[in-house]
């Protein structure tokens, strides 16, 4: 199932989902869009945080208003603060015309802040005096300025937490913490990973004709993990979408390491390990990965060693011409010695 096209700047932004854990938070957060209250999402990097922000947006009064998306994290203090507040001509050495910041491009529509936990303690004061007073003043101005904004943040940190080890100012805190909305990790929310997927293919189909997964395939997405979430997940489809030929996706254009058996002829697509026997002898620790990759290195140069033409070695192979020349570039870039494609 899934909510409108994924379109921002459409009524109702898409969320797809097929989870009951989804169904139900997507419930909330549309009772919660048609109010002014500022809404915390929490959960994990990588879980959709942003998606659900947007969604909030497009159903709320502010719709046909700006979305404006700001990543708190891994930005010096002075460019966090210029960034939401703007600047005006010559406040400072390079500031060589007006800079509209955040909180003036946003007014009239939302503000998500992701990342909020990462704000510096003299940034959460300014800001909490922006929500409290919904007034700000550019850098290098004297004259405070009006804006009406809708507030979204996120975080993947305890916010709370930081509140008691004087990370996060509590006050900044309550005011953030209206209407919390919890996302859970892809791992917690099964029946989400197929839809999701599914969805990712027709995203991507730019990348190859890919238009359906066989059953290997889908056994291994559910039986994976997914330590990295839906981030993780869309990373998966596209590098499996490159690899495959055809119309199917199958478990070994994957790559997951879900312990389920493998019953293919397909050679998996991974960078050699230059080894020698001695050292594999060795190396007891040796990966399953490395030995697979090592022994998909060895068997393309003996198969070419042992045909006339890179097409007839690809039938050898029991793969296409375009995936031994892609798996060939592979080999090169890892050092080893491969004739010219």
């Amino acid at each position: 199932m899934s909510e409108a096209l994924n379109n921002p700047n459409a009524k109702a932004a898409a969320v797809v989902y097929g989870d009951p854990f989804m169904a139900q938070l997507l419930a909330l957060a549309s009772r919660v869009a048609r109010t002014e209250v500022t809404v915390l999402i929490g959960g994990p990097s990588g879980t959709g945080k942003e998606v659900l922000a947007r969604y909030i947006h497009a159903n709320s009064l502010r719709a046909d208003g700006p979305f404006i998306a700001f990543n708190c994290a891994c930005l010096p203090e002075s460019m966090v603060e210029d960034l939401l507040f703007g600047h005006e001509k010559g406040a400072f050495t390079g500031a060589v015309q007006r800079f509209q910041g955040f909180f003036e491009q946003a007014d009239g529509g939302t503000l998500f802040l992701d990342e909020v936990g990462e704000l510096p303690l003299t940034v959460q004061a300014k800001l909490l005096r922006v929500l409290q007073e919904r007034e700000f003043t550019p850098l290098g101005s004297t004259k405070p300025q009006k804006t009406q904004f809708r507030l979204l943040a996120a975080t993947n940190r305890n916010l709370k937490g930081d509140v008691t080890q004087g990370r996060f100012r509590e006050d900044l805190y309550y005011r953030l913490n209206i209407f919390p909305l919890q996302l859970k990790p892809l791992r917690e929310r099964p029946g989400d990973i197929l839809p999701l997927a599914r969805a990712m293919v027709v995203r991507h189909q730019y990348i190859s004709g890919i238009r359906q997964f066989d059953e290997s395939a889908i056994a291994a997405l559910r039986a994976y993990d997914w330590p990295g979430n839906v981030r993780e997940l869309e990373n998966v489809i596209q590098r499996a979408m490159v690899i495959a030929d055809g119309h199917t996706l199958r478990v070994e254009h994957l790559g997951l390491d879900t312990g389920l058996p493998i019953e293919s002829n397909f050679i998996p697509v991974e960078l050699p390990v230059a080894v020698d026997s001695a050292s594999a002898e060795s190396s007891p620790s040796e990966s399953l990965a490395d030995w697979r990759s090592t022994q998909e290195a060895e068997l393309i140069m003996a198969t070419l060693r042992e045909t006339p033409t890179k097409l007839a070695a690809a039938a050898k192979l029991g793969i296409s011409e375009r995936t031994l020349r892609y798996k060939l570039a592979r080999l090169r870039e890892s050092g080893m010695a491969v004739a010219s494609l």
